[in-house]
């Protein structure tokens, strides 16, 4: 469990090259899944609600962040490039569940889309720190 929790968050973080500037912040991009609890000019909170069988909208994360996964699911995390402007599927994996009320750190993440394969909507909150990585900034 803890090497596929390692290998998500590997492949996440090697991915993270930002495509916001052309549109794909997850709050524009999948607002049917991102939803802004509270934003300021240093922190966004997102509430990220996934439907079971559902697949999100391509979207990105372009700060760093820390996810609080309130009611995980296993998902299906598929990675995708621009090209020609468009995103294009470069791969894609299963992972279990985290734990319930497991918190992790996230680097940026680049162009990506999430399946929920539970029963169950996938629920977390994803506090995003616009100023960088806050254990960096001490």
């Amino acid at each position: 469990m803890k090497q596929c929790l390692s290998l998500v968050l590997l492949i996440s973080t090697a991915t993270s090259a930002s495509a916001s500037a052309t549109g794909f912040d997850a709050v524009a991009a999948a607002p049917g899944s991102h939803r802004v609890l509270m934003e300021d000019d240093k922190i966004r909170v997102l509430r990220v609600e996934v439907a079971p069988g559902a697949t999100e909208p391509v979207h990105d994360h372009r700060w760093p962040s820390v996810m609080y996964f309130e009611q995980p699911q296993p998902i299906t995390y598929i990675e995708y490039k621009l090209v020609d402007g468009r995103p294009l599927e470069t791969q894609r994996f299963d992972a279990p569940a985290f734990n319930a009320t497991q918190t992790v750190r996230r680097e940026a993440e680049g162009l990506h889309a999430v399946m929920n394969r539970g029963t169950k909507p996938f629920v977390a909150v994803r506090i995003e720190f616009k100023e960088g990585n806050p254990s960096h900034t001490r």
